[in-house]
């Protein structure tokens, strides 16, 4: 969930600059640290920091490497993608090979890689690395294909064979072979990852988010095909897709973790979620509310429709406090319960003596409605809560978190609502009712798969139907087993 940034202008002189709030505009990545790297006829030089970006990226750093003269930066915030968050995690990365090489790279990435021990023994005789860090695996690779075929398509074409199938990724790299630096970006085959580009003002930028370019006062070209590379150079920018195979984009990227102004294939993401509220509507009809409010942030789309659908005033109730902290990256279901406690303040006016109808993204672990804005919206005098959420019951967890073992299926919401028995018999009002009890409300409304998708289109629903983007092969063996049972009551 990073969100990453490539630049590449020949003559521009707010090319950093343009870096650094193109990569600031990116949202919702979590943000734990963040970094920049330039490119020039010289080399590479990076700089990157725990915190968000304005903590890391002064004005004296983008002066400092604007007066470098680079062709091409990169820029990268969110997370570490390791259990560590130190700073020789973060992003970008420059691979370092133990011979001598003419081409320095370094790169950043959204994604991530599955069950990578093989790799990195195929690797480490002819690399020394230094992080924990999944994506200097990905550069090592990418920079052991860029020797072997040079920076050319051939090059991505070895990546995206290597990484069939255990991996999902949008990247951004620099490569300098010497003499000149080239920008290069690739995504996999099923564009899992979100990923665009755009040219304004004659400079290239590729980007997680197409707010990026708004931020910059443009629009995005399009979103990236599957398997899709850009190579820019001194010679031009030059865009080509080296396989063709269904793609399978990430659809929780729109219910959840995207921008509201972004576009998610093709769509606004606002208006996917405003769409999923009035879904809700047109499938559940009736309610008692006397006001529709949402669980901030990401609860505001689908509330904005349901509000919408039902004819109800939507009211601003919940306060996110300024002291909240992010209580999704947070592993332990006590501890982001009493954290959850501190982000939101009710107002009582609006709330008390009423029937609430509240709107939510998603219920994944169920500790922040549980233990935060659940118990506030009753704490201000609340006496009866429908919880509308714009997505599914999620069965099954992301991929990115099968390294923790099965605790990352038995901890969700549906799962511990059903402990010692399985959710995928169950009806939907079963499974509703279930969840209601779980997290103490009077009503929960969940999505259909089928209404998501009719808004939403085509691509991978992993947490409603397991519809991973990773090959079975590198499931881990619990999962497996789920997967049967899940397919063995609702059919495949």
């Amino acid at each position: 969930m990073d969100g990453i940034v490539g630049v590449f202008g020949t003559d521009d002189h707010e090319l950093v600059n343009k870096a650094f709030l193109a990569t600031g505009a990116c949202q919702h990545r979590g943000k734990a640290c963040t970094g920049l790297a330039i490119s020039n006829g010289k080399g590479i030089y990076i700089h990157k920091g725990l915190g968000r970006i304005a903590e890391v990226i002064d004005y004296n750093i983008v002066r400092t490497f604007q007066d470098l003269e680079p062709v091409a930066a990169i820029g990268n915030i969110g997370y570490t993608k390791s259990a560590v968050v130190e700073k020789v995690n973060t992003e970008p990365i420059e691979v370092f090979p133990f011979r001598r090489s003419k081409h320095r790279l370094a790169l950043t990435m959204d994604g991530y890689l599955i069950r990578e021990d093989d790799l990195i023994i195929e690797l480490e005789t002819d690399y020394s690395f230094q992080t924990r860090n999944k994506t200097e695996i990905i550069g090592a690779l990418l920079h052991k294909h860029i020797n072997e075929y040079g920076v050319s398509f051939a090059a991505g074409e070895k990546l995206l064979e290597k990484l069939r199938g255990r991996a999902t990724f949008a990247l951004v790299a620099l490569v300098f072979d010497g003499k000149q630096s080239y920008l290069l970006t690739l995504n996999d085959a099923k564009a899992f990852e979100p990923f665009c580009y755009g040219t304004i003002n004659s400079t290239f930028i590729a980007s997680s988010e197409s707010v990026s370019h708004r931020r910059l006062g443009g629009n995005i070209t399009r979103e990236y095909e599957g398997a899709e590379m850009t190579i820019c150079s001194e010679n031009g920018v030059e865009t080509k897709r080296l396989v063709e195979e269904p793609l399978m984009p990430d659809i929780f990227q729109g219910v959840y973790f995207g921008n509201v102004a972004s576009i998610c294939r093709g769509k606004e993401i606002f208006q996917i979620r405003r769409e999923l509220g009035l879904k809700l509507v047109e499938h559940y009809k009736e309610s008692k509310a006397d006001v529709v409010i949402p669980n901030p942030e990401s609860g505001w789309g689908v509330t904005v429709g349901i509000a919408e659908g039902l004819h109800k005033p939507l009211l601003p109730a919940l306060i996110k406090l300024p002291q909240a902290v992010r209580t999704f990256q947070e592993g332990e279901r006590t501890i982001r319960n009493k954290e959850v406690g501190l982000k939101f303040g009710g107002i009582d006016s609006i709330l008390k003596d009423k029937v609430i109808a509240m709107g939510d993204d998603s219920i994944v672990r169920g500790s922040v409605s549980e233990g935060g804005s659940v118990w506030v919206v009753y704490n201000a005098g609340a006496k009866y809560i429908e919880f509308w959420i714009s997505y599914g019951p999620m069965f099954f967890p992301s991929f990115k978190e099968w390294h923790r073992g099965v605790d990352c299926l038995q901890e969700l919401a549906v799962q511990r609502a059903f402990a010692g028995n399985y959710p995928y018999d169950k009806s939907e009002d079963e499974i509703n009712k279930a969840a209601a009890k779980l997290i103490g409300v009077d009503e929960v409304r969940y999505n259909s798969r089928e209404s998501i998708q009719a808004v939403s289109g085509k691509g991978s629903f992993q947490a409603l139907d397991a519809s991973y983007p990773i090959g079975e092969t590198f499931w881990p063996d619990w999962l497996k087993v789920e997967v049967e049972k899940y397919h063995k009551y609702r059919g495949r």
